[in-house]
């Protein structure tokens, strides 16, 4: 037995993963640039290599850049542990492909909204990506509690 039929949403699982390693990159890499435009430096190593001075805050935008990142690292993680467990729990690809596409999209859009800082956008799509990981945990708990021997 091949694992793609073993674990139909292996695709998709993969996929997203590499979406969001992407999306989180493209976000670091963003900040580092603001960063270096607004040649402000909050450790003397970082400024002493850039041949600037020490700053005791970031710019607005790198700050804001911040902001995103960590929302981002509070919230993936959950994501993605449901849906290891949705597609470890044999989840058909189709579904799996609709869902980790939305919640995606859902968290690109959110990054975009957050930066143009513009509400109630962020919080609805914050909303939304969170509704989509919750769909996605409720289906991997009944895809296992649906499981012969799992509840006796």
């Amino acid at each position: 037995m091949t694992s793609s039929s073993a674990f139909p949403a292996l695709a998709p699982f993969v996929a997203l993963v590499l979406a969001l390693l992407l999306k989180l990159s493209l976000t670091s890499l963003a900040q580092v640039v603001t960063r270096l435009r607004a040649r402000t430096f909050l450790l003397p190593e970082d400024a002493a290599l850039m041949r600037a001075t020490a700053v005791a805050n970031e710019a607005p935008a790198v700050a804001r850049f911040a902001q995103v990142w960590r929302n981002d690292l509070e919230n993936l993680p959950f994501f993605l542990i449901c849906a290891l467990a949705y597609t470890l729990a044999g989840a058909p690809a189709t579904p799996a492909w609709w869902l980790f596409g939305l919640y995606t999209g859902l968290r690109v859009a959110h990054t975009a909204v957050y930066l143009a800082k513009l509400q109630p956008w962020r919080a609805i799509f914050y909303l939304g990506s969170l509704a989509t990981m919750w769909i996605v945990a409720v289906r991997a708990a009944r895809a296992v509690l649906a499981s012969p021997g799992v509840v006796s």
